[in-house]
């Protein structure tokens, strides 16, 4: 196995891959776009807020675009065509599809809770009563929703397209489950060797969203063998800090420097800052602490602030309310979800067009 796993881990972190040859800007314009699942209505609004304001299509004002989980759907749709004003109506057309069920009851949201990451709401049954919830083999494990609604529903939207054709250079995370090892689809590599890294764009839509206790597992081949592929924010919640590295490469090959790129963070709203240890409870609660600052989405914002300066610009809403539940697609809860990006729009609205007229060239 540690063989098998070196030989991967090789192939992810030092295969040859070319330099983009596509046209490039006076400077490097990346988009990054954070996982939450349902949440993503957020982001996705925001983004067309930004099209609008430009005047021209969003595919046309990134030169690279970033994605995990719900972000790396956003990513995907816009570097395969979408029209954004699709993408932000993606969640309120397909969530009932993707999540099934109705509104949660009240009873449910006391059990379960309706924690801002994946792994509060892994804990929250098991810090309440200290037993696992939400096995079902036929689901796949622990998987709380059918995986056949999110695939039916990647599939009608991304169609057949490829890795390969995707419009705009795009990176989208995942994480491979048996090897331990987390994992970037580039749609670079995908043209440089598709024999080895191509796949269809519902592919990776699905490997980049299948999280823990939510979905199961996505199973395909990829770099040479299968592979078990569970959500990208496990480990890239926010993926703003793979946007940098990247940026390195790709500056570099223009021989620009840092001060040549410009990184939009879109976040999918986050609770208020809580004490990371609050040293209270069972070892389940230490465990679920660690989860937290595994996923956390504000280191690479802190990576991102401290390597870009003012050529970094998050927007990202700050509400324990929006911050809730990841698989409730209810009307109240894409109603609040679009009250807090218009409130994030006229809040920012400097900020949103100070990036305008840093991506509009």
């Amino acid at each position: 196995m540690w063989e098998t796993k070196a030989r991967l881990l090789e192939v992810i972190v030092c295969r040859n891959r070319k330099v983009s040859n596509g046209a490039m800007n006076s400077h490097l314009r990346i988009l990054s776009v954070d996982g939450g699942g349902i949440r993503g209505y957020l982001p996705a609004l925001i983004l067309a807020e930004i099209e609008r304001r430009a005047g021209r299509p969003a595919v046309e004002l990134f030169d690279l675009v970033v994605g995990t989980s719900t972000g790396g759907i956003i990513a995907i749709g816009l570097a395969a065509g979408v029209p954004v004003q699709d993408l932000a109506e993606f969640y309120p057309r397909y969530g009932r599809r993707i999540f099934g069920g109705s509104e949660q009851p009240e009873w449910s949201k006391r059990l379960f809770g309706t924690g801002a990451t994946w792994s509060e709401r892994l804990m929250g049954p098991a810090n309440t009563i200290g037993a696992p919830f939400g096995r079902d083999d036929r689901w796949g494990g622990n998987a709380r929703h059918r995986a056949a609604g999110l695939e039916g529903v990647l599939e009608e939207v991304l169609g057949d397209t490829m890795l390969s054709q995707a419009r705009l250079p795009l990176l989208v995370t995942s994480y491979e489950a048996q090897m331990g090892l987390p994992v970037v689809f580039s749609s670079e590599e995908a043209q440089h060797d598709p024999a080895r890294f191509d796949l269809p764009l519902r592919s990776v839509a699905r490997a980049t969203s299948a999280a823990p206790t939510f979905f199961a597992p996505a199973m395909m081949t990829w770099a040479g063998g299968p592979r078990q592929f569970v959500d990208g924010g496990v480990w890239a919640n926010n993926p703003a800090a793979l946007a940098i590295t990247e940026s390195i490469r790709l500056a570099a090959s223009q021989r620009w420097t840092g001060t040549s790129v410009f990184l939009v963070s879109l976040g999918t709203g986050m609770a208020a800052s809580t004490p990371a240890f609050a040293g209270e409870g069972s070892w389940l609660a230490a465990f679920s602490d660690l989860a937290k600052i595994a996923t956390s989405i504000t280191g690479s914002d802190i990576l991102a602030t401290r390597a870009l300066g003012d050529s970094y610009a998050r927007l990202q809403v700050i509400d324990d309310r929006i911050a809730g539940a990841m698989d409730d697609p209810s009307p109240s809860r894409l109603e609040a979800l679009q009250q807090a990006a218009q409130s994030l729009i006229q809040s920012e609205s400097g900020e949103i067009d100070r990036i305008v007229a840093n991506i509009k060239i």
